[in-house]
């Protein structure tokens, strides 16, 4: 039996409490929730009144695309991440509120956690360190990894060649993840201005905005960065496959620099479900949230009205309101919403593709003829590129007959599986006790800023600067304080829980108090 997350109570009655500004977020997820709690946080540093927010949610939970379960087995709970499963050591924000809720951090995957503590030698296992690239095709081990730092280490000299030199992507990853933290510096200073387009805030970050035109194959390729395309294909396409189900001649340079963050840190999940950081920021906002809530649509209030904008709303019991707002936050994929907003005349601009994925936890026995024979499974298997059959990549949450994330063929295991098709649990279980499927839109196809891709078979084909901007920020103002404004632009540079704080964070100083100077 799977255990969904509790949520918080459903408030579905909009009243005015009093003539405070009155904020419409929609979308209670990453963005969703940091708008809310962020923007009382800004009006708080200011010495200013706090906002009377309302934060709408279709769904009957907190969190988004951190979706959280757990199944009882054995006399106990094993817990896993639908969604959104991790975030490294170099996300302040969300290292700062799980610590602030006082939210048990664990490494992950966070299958049995219960304390505080961080188990740093099973963090290890959730790394790189332990993966093998898995051919279906000729049932072979393409490479492996896993046996430790130094055999590993002559294991990948050895087949790389001086072509796969992984400190060297370690640093240009470092140097992405130092350019993004610079946002944090931004947000000591509530003096200081901010940016009104993604593009802006771009400005500032070389290297984000030159890796957004390229594709990570073109990129490493290059003959400045002297990777190979053995390396390319088993190690970076490794990554961009378990983060985003993207290979690296279609991914941007920027979402395989982002990939590969979690290689190179800390891994941590919050025991419980990481939508415990969400649902707690919401609370502590605090904001009146509306679950089985849909927002249809999203207009400029009548002449007269003392609120700008008008919100249709259908409540869980299928009731039908119009209630107006000062400022209006959108925090989820327009693209996905279904909201009428402005009669539609950003539409174009806010298209975005999205990665329609499987996701497929079970509880059985892995085959045993379903890998190459005489070796303890690692924990992290990969399809190798461009190879989607029978999965993209498989994951073992825990093995329960022994805690031995290294040995797990001769018994019941938890994994979770990414695919781009339903799962065919007969290729790959012997036996089957329990699963669990989820199908949706993960995040965006980060594809490179340019008109359209090179061929497969054309490496060298030149790509030209001809593709849209981001989405815009300001979907409409009417003045200093009221508009509609649009978050989750931002991940179509590219798509993490953290991004997704800070560019809430972001938002809401530009829509509480504009741009500056």
């Amino acid at each position: 039996m799977i255990l969904l997350a509790p949520v918080a109570a459903c408030l579905c009655t909009l009243t005015a409490l009093s003539a405070a500004q009155r904020i419409a977020v929609i979308g209670a997820g990453a963005a969703g929730a940091s708008a809310a709690y962020y923007a009382q946080a800004e009006l708080h540093a200011r010495d200013l009144d706090p906002a009377e927010i309302h934060v709408f949610e279709r769904s009957n939970r907190v969190g988004g695309r951190a979706h959280s379960g757990s199944v009882e087995y054995n006399n106990q709970t094993l817990h896993f991440e639908q969604g959104a499963s991790m975030f490294i050591g170099k996300n302040q924000q969300l290292l700062d509120l799980a610590i602030k809720f006082d939210l048990s951090l664990c490494s992950h995957p966070c299958t049995f956690a219960h304390t505080n503590d961080v188990d740093m030698e099973t963090n290890l296992a959730s790394r790189l360190g332990a993966y093998g690239v898995w051919d279906p095709r000729a049932n072979k081990w393409v490479v492996r990894m896993g046996s430790g730092p130094f055999l590993d280490a002559v294991r990948m000299l050895w087949r790389y060649r001086g072509t796969g030199d992984l400190s060297y992507v370690r640093r240009r990853t470092q140097a992405a993840v130092e350019e993004f933290m610079q946002s944090y510096d931004d947000f000591n200073n509530h003096t200081a201005g901010v940016f009104s387009t993604w593009d802006k805030y771009l400005e500032d970050k070389p290297l984000l905005r030159t890796s957004l035109y390229y594709r990570a194959a073109e990129f490493y390729l290059s003959p400045s960065e002297s990777i190979g395309r053995r390396f390319l294909d088993e190690v970076v396409s490794l990554a961009t496959r378990v983060n985003y189900m993207q290979d690296v001649d279609r991914i941007s340079a920027l979402g395989a620099h982002i990939s590969m963050a979690a290689e190179s840190d800390t891994a941590y999940s919050v025991a419980g479900g990481n939508w415990q950081i969400f649902a707690n920021m919401i609370n502590s906002a605090p904001a009146h949230l509306h679950l089985n809530t849909t927002v249809r649509e999203i207009q400029r209030s009548p002449a007269g009205s003392d609120r700008p904008y008008a919100l249709t709303v259908v409540s869980s019991n299928g009731k039908e309101i119009t209630e107006h707002f000062d400022l209006v936050i959108i925090a989820a994929p327009l693209p996905l919403a279904g909201i009428q907003v402005l009669d539609e005349q950003h539409a174009k601009l806010v298209a975005a593709d999205y990665v329609h994925m499987y996701v497929t936890f079970t509880i059985g026995v892995i085959r045993d003829d379903l890998f190459p024979a005489g070796r303890d499974l690692p924990r992290l298997i990969v399809t190798p590129y461009h190879t989607t059959e029978p999965f993209n990549c498989l994951s073992i949450l825990a093995c329960l007959t022994q805690q031995d994330l290294q040995k797990c063929r001769d018994g019941p295991v938890l994994v979770k599986i990414f695919s781009h098709a339903p799962l065919d649990l007969s290729r790959v279980f012997s036996s089957v006790e329990w699963h669990h499927e989820q199908q949706w839109h993960s995040y965006p196809r980060l594809e490179p800023r340019n008109a359209g891709f090179a061929s497969d078979d054309d490496e060298s084909a030149a790509f030209h600067l001809g593709r849209k901007s981001p989405p815009p920020i300001v979907l409409d103002q009417v003045g200093p304080a009221a508009g509609v404004f649009y978050v989750n632009g931002m991940e179509t540079l590219f798509s993490t829980m953290e991004s997704q704080t800070v560019a809430a964070r972001h938002v809401m100083r530009l829509a509480l108090f504009g741009k500056g100077e």
